[in-house]
């Protein structure tokens, strides 16, 4: 900032000495330096036209040698530049380094005049150089010639003018430095306001831009800073949206996640992972053996911080709950150089579901072999005696062709419920519902299992509360429920009956061995009803009432194989 002042200050008051320099210099050399510098520009005139001619006789995009031929020649530095201001040609300099020439004053002028000149200072040179330029045309193009000379000489002759006003320039020094002052003090003003705003800034507080009066460097650094705080402003708000979003996305996550460093003690964790191992409170800062106490996750972290490669694993937790848990272990590293591991993710996926999932699976795949197998190796077994003579034994094959008949027959009715338990889950099953009187569904019921009941001497009751006259479900399948159940009930009863109950469905009561969701009725008769098929057998066990859908599930295999049934029908 001191370099601007001092540069704002020195500017000041080069500019009035400049000024009175210039008065002076114009009363005592005017007349010298304009009568040379129009000898000189006569001069350059005449050789830059007889130059020109011979420029359209060459035809190499690079003037260079062309250039450098003429200087030697005129002693003028000579330029050839293209209409669009690109440097063909140039003797001191290569021409493809050079800038762009379209912007000089003597081009400009000689585009417009086909004559300019100007008398300036030359980067390339360090120089003051009087330049003339004139427009001609090459090859159809319109081309510029350019000759520059030094003013050295010339300026030496001034020089001895300008020395007698250096008494006159003292004088007007004190009037500069005033002026310099004053516009330090603008400086000042400008520097204080930035730094204002800079303090506000850095404390969160950017509502508004900064506008400063002043121009020039101040003010573009000004306004840089003013653009920097706003989108630091920003980005700040971005951050805080994103880190917002993971949180949400951390707290709402099913499965548990844990960021600890090499050593085992956690840096972060969702709402998820201490729930998982019943830990209550915040494990955030103590170590996993403190809070999970699981040697296994300790030994995942060693791992993965000797291999630094992804590791996963199962283990079991018994409390609160039997759980099984996949535990994934990935290395972390804080920039994306990956040159320094800074931690280590752990993610526990609950697959309890998925366990559950598999034994069922597994024994589903058991049980319908077995169930498969049995009907099949029985008609093998009779097919094969009566292929081996029993067919002419009047009185046995009878029985064997009866047996290989109840075989396939039980067969057929695997099949079909397999078929029907899978249309089900595939959603292909329509459910088309009408209005029926519950009674007649019931009494279809009966008459269908009436033979079986009465060969055990058990009762078929039906108990209809004589409000519900009309319930509105799809007849066939509500009959096909009804059979399942009653027979079921029917298979595991010896003495008594089986009643099926309609009522209201809040007239629900314990005990009730099967029920159907609340089914909607016709207007005008209660919202929802329930119908409730209730035995007097044996019953069932409550370890086992949750595995009642389960396929192929029975409480007694042995008995259940020696009443018959596929073991499908509460599945379906």
């Amino acid at each position: 900032m001191k370099r601007i002042l001092f540069r704002r200050i020195l500017l000041a008051y080069l500019v009035i000495g400049s000024l009175l320099l210039l008065i002076l210099g114009i009363y005592l050399s005017r007349t010298v330096k304009d009568n040379f510098i129009a000898h000189l520009r006569e001069n350059l005139l005449i050789q830059a036209r007889l130059i020109a001619d011979q420029v359209p006789n060459l035809h190499s995009e690079n003037l260079d040698q062309f250039c450098k031929n003429y200087k030697e020649k005129t002693g003028a530095r000579v330029t050839v530049i293209d209409s669009s201001g690109r440097v063909l040609g140039d003797s001191d300099e290569p021409s493809g380094t050079m800038d762009n020439h379209l912007d000089r004053p003597e081009i400009k002028e000689a585009d417009l005049s086909d004559i300019g000149t100007s008398i300036r200072y030359s980067r390339t040179t360090q120089k003051n150089l009087f330049y003339l330029a004139i427009a001609f045309h090459s090859d159809a193009d319109r081309r510029f010639l350019r000759l520059s000379l030094p003013l050295g000489y010339i300026e030496k002759a001034v020089h001895t003018i300008r020395m007698r006003i250096v008494t006159a320039t003292l004088a007007v020094s004190i009037l500069a430095i005033l002026l310099g002052l004053i516009q330090a003090r603008r400086i000042t003003r400008a520097v204080e306001e930035i730094t204002v705003f800079s303090k506000e800034a850095a404390a969160g507080h950017v509502r508004k831009r900064l506008f400063l009066k002043e121009k020039g460097e101040l003010g573009e650094l000004g306004q840089n800073i003013s653009e920097m705080a706003h989108e630091l402003h920003e980005k700040l708000k971005q951050t805080e949206e994103a880190k917002q979003k993971m949180e949400a996305i951390l707290r709402n996550m099913s499965d548990g996640l844990i960021l600890s460093d090499i050593k085992g003690t956690i840096l972060l964790s969702n709402e998820a992972a201490p729930k998982l191992f019943a830990v209550a409170g915040n494990i955030e800062g103590k170590t996993i053996m403190e809070t999970l106490r699981r040697a296994e996750l300790m030994d995942m972290i060693d791992h993965v911080a000797m291999s630094r490669e992804r590791i996963s694993r199962e283990i079991e937790i018994t409390r609160p709950k039997d759980l099984h848990l996949m535990v994934t272990a990935t290395p972390y590293y804080a920039d994306r150089k990956e040159s320094e591991l800074t931690g280590i993710v752990l993610t526990f996926h609950d697959i309890t579901r998925l366990k559950r999932l598999e034994e069922m699976r597994k024994d589903f795949v058991a049980n319908v072999s077995h169930e498969i197998k049995t009907p099949i190796t029985a008609i093998k077994g009779f097919s094969e005696t009566l292929l081996d003579g029993a067919i002419d034994d009047r009185e046995n094959a009878r029985k064997f062709i009866e047996t290989i008949k109840n075989n396939s027959e039980r067969l057929n009715s695997l099949v079909t419920d397999l078929l029907t338990l899978s249309r089900i889950e595939l959603g292909d099953i329509m459910i088309e519902q009408d209005d029926m009187n519950p009674e007649d569904v019931i009494d279809t019921v009966f008459t269908i299992l009436a033979e079986k009941a009465q060969s055990k001497r058990l009762y078929l009751r039906k108990e209809i509360a004589p409000e519900i006259s009309a319930l509105r479900a799809d007849r066939d399948k509500l009959i096909q429920i009804l059979l399942n159940l009653v027979e079921n009930g029917i298979k595991f009863t010896e003495q008594g009956g089986i009643t099926i109950t309609v009522k209201n469905a809040d007239e629900r009561e314990p005990g009730i061995a099967s029920s159907l969701p609340p089914t909607p009725v016709s207007p005008g008769a209660s919202s929802a009803i329930m119908i409730a098929v209730e035995d007097t057998g044996i019953g069932i066990p409550k370890k086992h009432l949750q595995r009642l859908g389960e396929r192929f599930y029975r409480v007694d295999r042995a008995r259940s194989r020696e009443l018959g049934g596929t073991g499908l029908g509460l599945a379906i």
